[in-house]
């Protein structure tokens, strides 16, 4: 993509170093006092953790269900009958009790799903398809509180000379507020496709019609992990590229952006090194940038 090379081009070596720390920086170790947490039993802990809890939150689930056992190896839990939409329903009812003891803040009534990571550790990288079996699926702000990894979209939008236009999250945004971020980027509700949630957040966050959203590229993904106020977060990032015309300026349309600043490419990494763009954001570019040719 000849935008984005323009974008690398006017970057030094040092600005280069910067996206690399970034990078690496972005990718969190689990913290020594998290507990794991299985879905299922002995096969659940065959497929690895399907979340991490912080020490806090693990006591409290134990405290408020008896379903939630103590392993070895951290915590595990199922519904009797093992099934999504029993998942859903008794999720649902324990993620609203959270709620109002004010463990869950940030609710947005919308769902993610959750898929098991049903071979190698690979599996991970694979693309998240609402035709694919989900294991369960739970309003989207309590994500955090369980550990759970997510799935989100980040659109990258160049001028056609390498300049990057980033939004200004609304300051009254419950993650992130007020911070820098991509042209567009939204979490996957459960149920939609990484395309279609890329053409709808590019409508709702900077305007742009669906046959111009329709021409991002995909870009790879990058996945981010670190401890937050809410628990654990863990996201794999879907990466798309957007070029635009010269003339085209973003306007916002779901309130969730304050302003938009098209930036050259060394500023984009000096807001990066400065923290002023939000951690995935950081991760987004940095990795586009990297694996770019040079």
């Amino acid at each position: 993509m000849q935008a984005l090379e323009n974008f690398k081009a006017a970057l030094t070596a040092s600005d280069l170093k910067v996206l690399q720390k970034c990078l690496e920086e972005a990718k969190q170790p689990v913290p020594v006092h998290a507990q794991p947490w299985y879905l299922g039993d002995s096969l659940g802990v065959s497929l690895g953790a399907t979340g991490y809890l912080v020490h806090e939150h693990a006591n409290l689930l134990k405290s408020l269900r008896p379903d939630w056992t103590t392993l070895p190896k951290g915590l595990c839990w199922d519904t009797p009958e093992k099934t999504p939409a029993s998942r859903n329903m008794a999720l649902a009812q324990l993620a609203e009790e959270l709620r109002t003891q004010g463990q869950i803040t940030g609710w947005r009534d919308e769902k993610f799903s959750f898929w098991r990571d049903e071979q190698a550790p690979s599996d991970r990288r694979k693309e998240p398809d609402p035709l694919r079996a989900e294991a369960f699926r739970m309003e989207r702000a309590a994500f955090r509180f369980f550990g759970l990894r997510s799935h989100a979209v980040h659109i990258n939008g160049f001028t056609p000379e390498g300049f990057m236009w980033c939004g200004r999250r609304s300051f009254s945004k419950a993650t992130d507020p007020g911070m820098l971020d991509n042209l567009a980027a939204g979490g996957l509700p459960a149920g939609e496709s990484l395309f279609l949630c890329g053409v709808r957040e590019m409508h709702e966050e900077a305007g742009l019609d669906a046959a111009k959203a329709r021409q991002a590229i995909e870009g790879g993904q990058v996945e981010t992990c670190r401890e937050v106020k809410e628990g654990w977060h863990h996201e794999n990032l879907w990466i798309y590229n957007l070029t635009l015309p010269t003339e085209f300026q973003p306007v916002n349309q779901d309130g969730e952006v304050s302003e938009f600043l098209c930036l050259p490419p060394r500023q984009v990494v000096q807001a990066i090194e400065a923290g002023s763009l939000t951690v995935d954001a950081g991760a987004v570019i940095a990795f586009s940038v990297l694996s770019s040719p040079s």
